[in-house]
């Protein structure tokens, strides 16, 4: 499998930077597009795997996509999120717990910032293949019950002229496939909602594999159609010990990667204070994607029992 390219990457993954995004959110963001998915589900089984990935910016005033992680409401002056504000959506929703969005400019000052190029050629050279597997799919746009899983595949993918995975292509299942149960997720109006799970996210670079911890993950995306979903956004706390294990491997070759994000983290953690220490163990953070429909050998799911 083909993995990025620079140890910008590692770093970057451990933190999370890309594009500004008007992605719906769970409790707030844009909304949801006219175009109503109305394709008929021909199976109640289907897979979406990621062609696009990246990490959301606070926009140009000061809003920021993602989701109300810890269910309220809190300014600078929050003992329960060390003193970190919440933002408040594009539509005007406050409460969202997104801390990464405020590291993007500071991440760009380091000069890390084409971990953004290099996060998207990971999928395109099979990298990073994430995906959402639903079981009970009956409407692709109104469904009160839907089971999701996240899994991940590995192979090398083919591509369209738009440098994008073509869809409906078969996948290997990961070795490190992290086959978490999603719950159960409801559609409405063309929109897929679910979550609270915990994921550890695998994550490799240049061949050598890392996990990034997301607790209280939510998701959200649109269902275009039968092959393709977009406007994705994947909230979670991510673990700083998780982020700081992963800078610590990545500097095993690249030393100057863990006072970088050390220097980065230092004093973001805005969710799951930690009673004996005081500090927020977790800093929220939201991953936007798009995806189109994909398979898994038969075989490899048999082994698996997936």
């Amino acid at each position: 499998m083909k993995t990025l390219g620079t140890w910008a990457c590692a770093a970057a993954l451990a933190l999370s930077s890309c594009e500004s995004a008007t992605v719906k959110d769970a409790d707030a963001g844009a909304g949801a597009s006219d175009d109503l998915a109305t394709t008929p589900v021909k199976s109640t089984h289907k897979i979406y795997v990621f062609d696009t990935i990246g990490f959301t910016r606070l926009d140009a005033n000061g809003f920021a996509p993602g989701f109300n992680l810890d269910h309220k409401v809190s300014d600078a002056s929050d003992d329960g999120t060390c003193d970190q504000a919440d933002f408040t959506a594009p539509d005007g929703t406050p409460g969202i717990d997104n801390q990464f969005a405020t590291l993007v400019p500071l991440i760009e000052a380091t000069g890390i910032s084409a971990v953004e190029t290099l996060l998207q050629a990971s999928i395109e050279t099979g990298g990073i293949l994430l995906l959402f597997e639903l079981d009970g799919l009956d409407d692709l746009v109104n469904d009160p019950q839907v089971s999701v899983r996240v899994r991940a595949a590995f192979g090398t993918p083919l591509l369209g002229t738009n440098g994008k995975l073509l869809t409906d292509q078969t996948f290997h299942v990961s070795p490190r496939d992290p086959d978490v149960n999603g719950g159960n997720a409801v559609i409405k109006d063309g929109w897929l909602t679910a979550g609270p799970f915990d994921i550890n996210l695998p994550v490799e670079v240049f061949g050598i594999d890392y996990t990034l911890e997301a607790r209280g993950t939510l998701v959200k995306f649109h269902i275009v159609d039968d092959e393709r979903i977009d406007q994705g956004i994947l909230g979670a706390g991510i673990t700083i010990s998780s982020i700081m294990a992963l800078a610590e491997k990545a500097a095993a070759g690249q030393g100057d990667i863990l006072p970088i994000v050390t220097s980065l983290v230092n004093g973001k953690g805005d969710l799951a204070k930690n009673a004996t220490t005081g500090a927020c163990d977790q800093m929220s953070a939201a991953l936007q994607f798009t995806g189109v429909a994909a398979f898994f050998f038969p075989a490899d799911v048999t082994a698996t029992g997936g």
